[in-house]
């Protein structure tokens, strides 16, 4: 992300003035190695995505966060030791960490290069809500996430938004609907990995009847070229989120996802079956929603039995 540099210094005072746009009090002290920083950012409407490098092993206190963010640490090298009320946990190239808002907290830095996803504290916590009636403060107990296949996932498309966003021809280079549904599956993953670490005495919200479940299949028929989550679905429905991926599963054969995927599939064959002259496979695939190309025309050959372009090919034939 050099494109999107917001920051460098090799002086340490310069640092700290930094990272009080972070928090309310910050100290580092060097501990080994020569100081140096350099901050590359790309934010969102919901979402900030910053690559950052330092080159010095430091000992950083901090309080008072200003900001209302969830911020996930995914390192390409180096180590940092998070340590919060008395726990310790640490993030590196194989652990990923979350730091919430409100989180006083002591680090134990080497020097690093990692990519730093901030997510909007109140969009979170909204989400959780409609999974969980009770949640026992983030503070205590959020800190390294549990491998699984939702965090590997988050990891990969985080690193290549990034990198999108540094491709000037790419439909995530700029501000629209192509970033806006990424900023939406980058935000509906990450709390898909704190459900999956939340604490057991959490209470999940209860299961809903079939009608709940017709309504949000209406909803989502309704919005297929709308940014949305699982989380509006659920809200849409009057539902818990757990509720109403298993009551869905139930009655449909597949999740919430799924459907919406499919039915945008759909909706992206009959652009394309009806399409004019200055219809594209790009043009019709990103309006619905479908920013990564590749997976995209995977999907769309698995359902169909063709490609895209085949489809959009013998519909020109056809005129």
């Amino acid at each position: 992300m050099h494109q999107h540099r917001l920051f460098a210094t090799t002086d340490l005072d310069e640092g700290e003035e930094f990272a009080s746009q972070i928090w309310e009090e910050n100290h580092s002290t060097i501990s080994n190695g020569r100081y140096g920083l350099r901050w590359n950012e790309a934010a969102g409407d919901k979402i900030k995505l910053s690559y950052v490098e330092l080159d010095c092993a430091v000992d950083l206190k901090a309080q008072g966060p200003l900001s209302d963010h969830f911020r996930m640490f995914f390192h390409e090298d180096g180590r940092i030791e998070h340590v919060v009320k008395g726990r310790t946990f640490v993030s590196d190239r194989t652990t990923a960490a979350v730091h919430c808002p409100g989180m006083d907290l002591s680090m134990q830095i080497s020097p690093f290069q990692l990519l730093l996803l901030s997510l909007d504290g109140h969009c979170v916590r909204s989400a959780m809500t409609q999974r969980f009636r009770k949640l026992p403060d983030y503070v205590d107990w959020l800190g390294s996430l549990k491998p699984s296949h939702n965090l590997a996932t988050l990891r990969s498309l985080t690193a290549w938004i990034a990198r999108e966003m540094e491709n000037e021809g790419s439909p995530l280079s700029g501000t629209g609907k192509p970033r806006l549904h990424a900023e939406r599956l980058l935000l509906s993953l990450f709390v898909e990995c704190l459900a999956e670490t939340a604490p057991m005495e959490s209470h999940p919200v209860c299961e809903s009847s079939q009608i709940q479940a017709e309504r949000a299949r209406d909803w989502i028929d309704a919005n297929l070229t709308e940014i949305f989550g699982v989380e509006e679905i659920a809200a849409a429905a009057g539902i818990g989120v757990r509720s109403l991926q298993k009551t869905f599963k139930r009655f449909y054969g597949c999740s919430p996802h799924a459907y919406a995927t499919r039915r945008r599939l759909e909706s992206v064959r009959q652009l394309l079956l009806s399409a004019s002259g200055s219809q594209t496979v790009t043009s019709a695939a990103t309006q619905l929603g479908f920013f990564e190309l590749g997976r995209f025309a995977q999907s769309y050959r698995r359902h169909f039995g063709e490609t895209p372009s085949a489809t959009l090919t013998r519909r020109s034939q056809e005129r």
